[in-house]
């Protein structure tokens, strides 16, 4: 797989979180605005997007994980860094989706868009910083080795 198909699949896996967010955020602030009132539709699509970014994870370590490894002296940073805010991501969105009735649905509601905007915040850095072209690019930069 060459780094334009990684790309393309990560690119496309956030857009559809992407709008999975639009809807988490939008039965949040209908939570909010409730005061409190049933947040069963909220748990519920904290479950989805918890799945759903279960997956997109594990496949952007597959697919990135090899290739920061390895692609320039940042690498291994960039690496360390997607790991540090997915082990972030995952236990925030485990709490989150095991809470049975523990968290006020306001306090749920709340917790649930400040994490919203952290994952918002990491997909808008990874595809400036490591699905960019500056980074993930598939052409080989020949140097002239010559003395002319």
């Amino acid at each position: 797989m060459n780094h334009e198909e990684r790309r393309q699949i990560l690119e496309t896996q956030h857009r559809g979180l992407r709008a999975l967010i639009a809807r988490v955020r939008d039965t949040a602030g209908d939570t909010l605005e409730a005061e409190g009132g049933p947040p069963g539709a909220l748990r519920n699509l904290v479950g989805d997007l918890h799945e759903q970014m279960e997956k997109h994870l594990a496949t952007e370590e597959a697919l990135l994980g090899p290739v920061l490894e390895k692609i320039d002296a940042w690498g291994p940073v960039r690496l360390d860094l997607m790991r540090a805010e997915h082990a972030h991501q995952r236990a925030v969105l485990a709490v989150l989706r095991s809470d049975r009735g523990v968290l006020s649905p306001s306090l749920l509601a709340r917790r649930v868009l400040g994490l919203l905007d952290d994952i918002l915040a990491d997909m808008d850095a990874e595809d400036r910083d490591l699905l960019g072209a500056r980074v993930l690019r598939d052409d080989v930069l020949q140097l002239d080795a010559s003395d002319a």
